[in-house]
């Protein structure tokens, strides 16, 4: 316990890298949380749905209702900058606790939770650019009437 009074910033930066890296793998592990989107027939329904009150309120002199938006917080833009900004901030720990010449150790595991959590973010993405030029390729090549390979 004196050792984690002593190293108050890059045990705290550990501490935080811990939880952006396990927040960010279990995303990706049990994700996405938020539902689907709702499909293009229902959107287009709704929408010929409100025209229409619109133009049976305008016939009658009546103020067309207005539309109520609902903006829900979508959770898996919430998880990926919450784990992001939690990253940031246990690097910052380890940069404070660097400037106050506190333990090597504490000081390295918090740098290495928070680029482990930053480092697989970035990986992620650019898994998904290759997947997508990938993807483009194929579709260009089928549509061109060349063989995929």
């Amino acid at each position: 316990m004196d050792i984690i009074s002593q190293n108050k910033c890059s045990s705290l930066g550990m501490l935080f890298g811990a939880i952006a890296l396990i927040l960010g793998i279990f995303h990706f592990s049990f994700g996405p949380f938020s539902a689907p989107p709702p499909a293009l027939e229902s959107v287009v329904a709704e929408k010929v749905s409100a025209v229409k009150k619109g133009i049976i309120a305008g016939l009658k002199g009546e103020q067309p209702p207005a539309a109520a938006k609902k903006t829900a917080a979508d959770i898996d833009k919430v998880l990926d900058n919450s784990g992001i900004a939690l990253a940031v901030i246990a690097l910052i720990c380890a940069f404070i606790g660097g400037m106050r010449k506190e333990n090597r150790r504490g000081i390295h595991g918090a740098m290495f939770f928070g680029g482990a959590t930053l480092a697989f973010h970035a990986l992620l993405f650019g898994i998904a650019i290759i997947c997508g030029i990938i993807l483009l390729m194929l579709i260009f090549s089928f549509l061109s009437g060349g063989s995929p390979i």
